[in-house]
């Protein structure tokens, strides 16, 4: 009698398990149309206001490298042009309707709230978090959610001798109907800074997480991280406390896209998805269902010319947002996995 009511009692509960869903992505360049002071976001003002403008085309005209400058002088980033990206964002989430959303290169909390009011998101995610940091362009990483956001910080990356100051680490504690979910949201150092400014990243990320007194605790975002990194804060700093969502599933025997992000002929999975081991069990990650969206209407075909071989080839990779023909998502594809709970 005790077997039967074990049994029955574990069937009940997978059968009256509930799910949610987390995805995270790097959209990708989300600014509105207006300057932010002491933001450069020049490349990203309408043309009609450039144009007029001789401190947005001094502030263009110093740009050294010469695509960077022609972009910032001739971009015409309008409302039309804010309001086709956000359009293009939201049928990409939308797709797979996540529950939770950790976002990357997010200008502000006005541009996340636009976007996340949109009809095209659906006006399901009541909660958003997005705090500002000290990034030159910024860009900043935020959070939304169809759950209740119940506290919010942002970790602040010490990069004094190392490199210029970057994104924060946002902090953001979720109520899953009573249970809690501890969101990290991560945008590192690109890799145009020494590997020690994202080794300082994963040191910080690991010493907050640890603290979080959570149901489960979950980092995620584009951690800009390759494996000639060194040090490589992703091996030595954070592997050592979490599961990798895409090994786990790669190990399941589940397949999974090649990466996340395409760059100069290779895929790499500069976005991750990490679950901290320190967990109650109330909610239970599911690494089979960890996937790297990449419908085919997310990507487009690329000419690749091998700068050291010269051989072409062709190859389907992200299809980016174009302002000229508002056709396009973001330069990543996002990632996504299912919790129950």
């Amino acid at each position: 009698m005790k077997y039967f009511v074990a049994i029955f009692s574990l069937l009940s509960t997978c059968v009256f398990a509930k799910t949610f869903t987390v995805m995270s992505y790097n959209v990708q360049n989300l600014f509105d149309s207006k300057h932010d002071v002491g933001k450069d976001d020049y490349t990203y003002l309408p043309l009609s206001l450039k144009s007029s403008s001789p401190e947005v085309q001094r502030q263009c005209n110093l740009i050294q490298n010469e695509y960077w400058r022609e972009s910032c002088l001739k971009t015409d980033w309008s409302k039309q042009v804010v309001n086709e990206k956000i359009s293009n964002l939201c049928k990409v989430i939308a797709s797979t309707s996540p529950e939770i959303v950790f976002l990357q290169e997010v200008e502000n909390k006005s541009i996340l709230k636009k976007m996340f009011d949109s009809p095209a998101c659906g006006k399901a995610y009541k909660y958003l978090s997005l705090l500002e940091g000290p990034d030159s362009r910024g860009i900043d990483v935020a959070v939304a959610s169809k759950f209740p956001i119940v506290s919010e910080k942002l970790h602040k990356v010490d990069l004094e001798g190392i490199a210029k100051p970057t994104r924060g680490i946002l902090e953001v504690k979720i109520n899953i109907n009573g249970k809690s979910l501890t969101a990290f949201t991560n945008h590192w150092p690109s890799q145009a800074n020494p590997s020690m400014a994202r080794y300082k990243a994963a040191e910080l990320l690991v010493e907050r997480a640890l603290g979080v007194n959570s149901d489960i605790v979950v980092a995620a975002g584009d951690f800009n991280t390759t494996s000639s990194d060194s040090p490589n804060g992703i091996n030595l700093v954070v592997r050592p406390h979490t599961f990798d969502s895409e090994l786990k599933a790669r190990e399941s025997g589940v397949r999974v896209f090649p990466g996340s992000h395409w760059y100069r002929g290779h895929w790499g999975s500069l976005d991750k998805m990490f679950v901290f081991t320190q967990a109650s069990g109330k909610i239970i990650p599911d690494y089979k269902s960890f996937r790297i969206l990449s419908a085919d209407w997310m990507l487009r075909t690329r000419k690749w010319t091998d700068y050291d071989t010269g051989e072409v080839s062709f190859h389907e990779v992200p299809n980016s947002f174009s302002w000229k023909n508002r056709q396009g998502f973001s330069d990543h594809l996002p990632l996504v996995m299912k919790f129950s709970y």
